[in-house]
């Protein structure tokens, strides 16, 4: 089994490495301050192509793998979770559902303009009664002529209130159904938008849907496979947030690292205290074993399988990981570590903790895991 990357992908992984480490880390307690990312830093993601990631060159985007996107995303991780969660929500579950199930008519309008960052994309499918649990969707749409009318509410919406569209999911007659919604539709609108914990630079909200009217050309796939859509979609998105996962792991190893070294105790490094060094050990099986799964996942996907148990697997594994390294980290830093503002371990402590709980919790990860085990789907052929 080859795990080398071409070299082709070694320079787009070192690209996107630098462009978090030299333009957008130095500027995190910006970022936390204004709660908005910097223009430049909007700019310089659109230079690299960040906006186009799997999106075909047809349409202006790179065209990428999912393993590709994998490596991308990665590297995100390494920054600020704003940043990566505006990028990842628009290039992932924003656009994986037009980019593979759209008309070509849809393709053509929106991808274009995804690819360059001019439209920014969105996904809506959770909502203040229903989460993960898709069929208890209380959003409804009915057929009126040649248009569609949807009223219902979702919430915690990344990217809403600066997105171009939503992939709105709803409950139509012969059920769940996609639905490409501009955000400027009347009838459409942005409610309540939350100060959240971490993920700054993102905003996450609630919309309300009044009498939208939309044109029965704006449905994605075919009316009643929804659900089919959202599962594809969110496989790929949590195998892009298992990554994102295992970036900041990393990160937070490398902080524990350049700390253990330089601070003393008793007369020596910390990292010469056995305890400590078991702990960094333990911060490296985590990451890398995560890598591994959340690598798989990704490469599954390009194979054509659903990997629904394998990315829940790697989103599961990898989400727990990141909460357990970073909280290492954060007591081997001591008081350091506990100081806002200052310290990047401490933002990267407040970003991590909702991987356990967006794109389906932990438990609803196990829920998936042990219904696919029941089923039969028991070991992963290679």
């Amino acid at each position: 089994m080859d795990f080398t990357l071409s070299d082709e992908d070694r320079q787009l992984r070192d690209s996107v490495r630098d462009f978090v480490e030299d333009v957008v880390n130095p500027i995190w307690p910006e970022i936390e301050r204004t709660d908005r990312l910097p223009q430049n830093v909007i700019d310089t993601a659109k230079e690299l192509g960040l906006f186009g990631l799997a999106i075909s060159p047809d349409y202006g985007g790179l065209g990428l793998s999912v393993v590709q996107k994998a490596v991308v995303h990665e590297m995100l991780g390494r920054g600020p979770w704003g940043l990566a969660s505006y990028i990842s929500v628009h290039t992932g579950i924003g656009c994986t559902g037009i980019n593979l199930f759209g008309t070509p008519e849809q393709k053509e309008r929106y991808l274009p303009k995804m690819a360059s960052g001019e439209w920014l994309g969105s996904f809506g499918l959770t909502e203040p009664n229903a989460g993960s649990d898709a069929s208890s969707l209380e959003t409804r749409a009915e057929r009126d002529g040649d248009h569609w009318v949807l009223n219902g509410r979702k919430i915690f919406i990344t990217n809403a209130p600066y997105a171009h569209h939503v992939l709105i999911f709803a409950k139509a007659p012969k059920g769940i159904t996609a639905f490409i919604v501009d955000t400027d539709t009347p009838g459409f609108a942005i409610g309540q938008v939350f100060d959240t914990l971490g993920h700054k630079g993102s905003a996450i909200c609630e919309l309300v849907i009044e009498d939208c009217r939309i044109p029965a050309g704006q449905l994605v796939g075919v009316e009643g496979k929804g659900f089919d859509i959202a599962k594809r979609v969110l496989s790929e998105g949590r195998t892009m947030l298992a990554s994102r996962a295992v970036g900041s792991g990393q990160k937070a190893m490398e902080l524990a690292i350049e700390h253990g070294e330089s601070r003393k105790t008793f007369g020596k490094p910390l990292l010469d205290h056995q305890a400590l060094a078991f702990r960094l050990a333990q911060m490296s099986a985590r990451t890398e074993a995560g890598r591994l799964l959340a690598y798989r996942s990704a490469w599954l996907l390009d194979r054509g399988s659903p990997a629904i148990r394998e990315s829940s697997t790697a989103k599961y594994f990898c989400g727990e990981g990141l909460w357990q390294t970073v909280d290492d980290a954060i007591q081997m830093l001591g008081g350091y570590g506990y100081i806002k503002g200052e310290y990047m371990i401490e933002r990267i402590w407040r970003d991590s903790r909702v991987v356990r709980v967006y794109d389906g919790s932990s438990e609803v990860q196990q829920i998936l895991i042990a219904q696919r085990l029941r089923k039969g789907d028991v070991e992963t052929a290679w």
